[in-house]
């Protein structure tokens, strides 16, 4: 029995055993993913980012399909000094319970966000300090430059919500288009339409429904359990191809897959075999492998301003200068084909990936052989459903190298990525990484504000990051994403930033054929193509 027979058999009898618990409420669409918020606090972790993409939470700016910088809960913003500016809010916006946002609230949760959360200290630094100066005026004063708050206020580290702390238990409240009606930890959410938001009556219940893989989610879209499957592993979009009542919409993400190195561990501490393992990974191997993507050295993807030409793709894989590097830093292969140092020690490495990005699962074993293929001894881990497992995994440092998944421009400029990532305190800095150099270069990055100098700043960042290798950046990914035949007119775009949004489009009468049914649009590609 194949793995879609058996996913498709265990989604019945889950369906049989647990009835219309399981399922959408009448009419609501039905929306899968793979991850899920694990609360509505938007202060743990990444929750945050989550409510974003549920269309629940929402921040004073945000990037639209065309990947520019726009007003959300706020009107605008203006430069005061180097460190203060003033932000307006929308006149008459209100949270999902019928709240006005003022400016003391906004500020408020600014403030919590900075000091609860470190991602939200990557581009302002850890003390930010946020008052309203009138009902609708928010000035924030940061301790760290910047000359593009409204990108940064773009960042998810940054929802704009208050906490209603008169029932039995705290409640966030947010100002989405979407609000929570049932909140099943770990499992789904019923949103219904947030009556404050403007078109509330033209949009319809949602339901989003956490799977546990990928193929899980393919086999739910194939029962028709799904309208929107977000998103698919590539192996399973032949079979789905076939069904008459299913789309595929392919589009290249934002995203990279990268390697980041643990500099903590005594055998990555040594940037020459850091620079070994980078040389020896095959970019279009692992593109192949993902039917589909870019490979690439550069930190930001091609067609941006900020893709580095010079760290493009290249030359791809160059074992004799991996193997000349190890033998260099004294990993010498001995009569048992492993690599060994001087007292006898093997070269190992603990390789993780997590699940919840299909494609990661997909390259591990391509670089795992890579790997044994110069002698290094690999322990493959792959984490569970539960990110939790992959968090404690972080926080302990318990990897060499550790696969992700992330979008470099979340905000449409890279200074978020590089400082909460390169910066030794950065909220997101998992490998122990600290360099002078590039902490004096992102310093210096943060007070440019002419785009073609930020555009040279940035690429200057990057020689330097990449020159001792804390990153294998390897390839911009394409995604899949499942429609029912009434969610034919969906357009994914943001990657998976916006999954849920205020323009969930239904479209009641079937389309006239299965190519129709697969058209794509804006930036998504011919269904087949990747």
């Amino acid at each position: 029995m194949t793995w879609r027979a058996h996913a498709i058999v265990l989604l019945l009898c889950l369906s049989i055993l647990t009835g219309s618990s399981q399922a959408a409420k009448d009419d609501a669409i039905v929306v899968g993913k793979t991850f899920m918020a694990g609360s509505t606090n938007a202060t743990l972790d990444s929750t945050a980012w989550s409510l974003v993409s549920h269309g629940i939470a929402e921040k004073l700016f945000t990037v639209d399909e065309m990947g520019e910088i726009v007003p959300q809960v706020a009107s605008s913003v203006q430069k005061v000094s180097d460190q203060v500016w003033d932000v307006m809010l929308k006149d008459g916006y209100k949270f999902s319970d019928g709240t006005p946002v003022t400016a003391d609230l906004v500020a408020k949760a600014l403030t919590e966000m900075n000091t609860l959360n470190p991602s939200a200290q990557s581009s302002l630094g850890s003390d930010l300090k946020a008052e309203a100066i009138d009902d609708l005026t928010v000035r924030i004063e940061s301790t760290q430059p910047t000359h593009i708050m409204d990108s940064v206020l773009a960042e998810w580290a940054f929802p704009i919500y208050y906490v209603d702390d008169t029932g039995f238990e705290p409640t966030f409240v947010f100002t989405g288009p979407y609000a929570v009606e049932n909140f099943v930890e770990d499992d789904h959410i019923d949103l219904v339409p947030n009556v404050h938001y403007p078109g509330a009556d033209e949009r319809q219940e949602i339901t989003l429904k956490k799977f546990q893989d990928g193929d899980a989610l393919a086999a739910a879209l194939e029962l028709g359990q799904v309208d929107v499957a977000f998103h698919l592993p590539v192996d399973t979009l032949a079979d789905l191809r076939k069904k008459d009542d299913v789309g595929i919409k392919s589009f290249e993400v934002g995203y990279h897959y990268m390697v980041f190195y643990n500099l903590c561990k005594n055998n990555m501490a040594d940037v020459r075999v850091r620079e070994a393992i980078d040389k020896a990974i095959s970019r279009n191997a692992l593109s192949q492998a993902l039917q589909g993507g870019k490979g690439t050295r550069s930190l930001f993807p091609q067609g941006t301003p900020y893709f580095s030409e010079s760290l493009g793709l290249g030359a791809d894989e160059d074992k004799t200068g991996a193997e000349e590097l190890l033998d260099e830093a004294g990993w010498k292969v001995s009569p048992s084909g492993k690599r060994t140092n001087a007292q006898g020690e093997e070269l190992k490495v603990k390789l993780v990936a997590y699940p919840h990005r299909p494609g990661l699962v997909i390259m591990q074993p391509v670089i795992q052989d890579t790997l044994e293929g110069l002698g290094i001894t690999v322990e493959k881990v792959l984490t569970g459903d539960d990110w939790s497992e992959t968090q404690e995994i972080i926080d302990e440092g318990d990897f060499d190298m550790l696969m992700w998944a992330q979008h470099t421009l979340p905000a449409g400029d890279p200074g978020w990525f590089l400082n909460a990532f390169f910066r030794g305190d950065g909220g997101k800095n998992m490998g122990c990484f600290n360099s002078t150099t590039v902490q004096e270069i992102l310093d210096e990055l943060s007070t440019v504000e002419d785009h073609g100098a930020r555009v040279n700043a940035t690429a200057n960042a990057q020689a330097a990051i990449l020159q001792e290798v804390p990153v294998s950046n390897l390839v911009t990914p394409a995604w899949h994403i499942g429609l029912s035949k009434r969610m034919k007119d969906y357009v994914p775009w943001g990657s998976d930033y916006y999954v849920i949004r205020a323009d969930m489009p239904i479209t009641p009468n079937q389309p006239e054929s299965k190519a129709e049914a697969e058209e794509p649009e804006g930036t998504a590609d011919e269904p087949g193509s990747n």
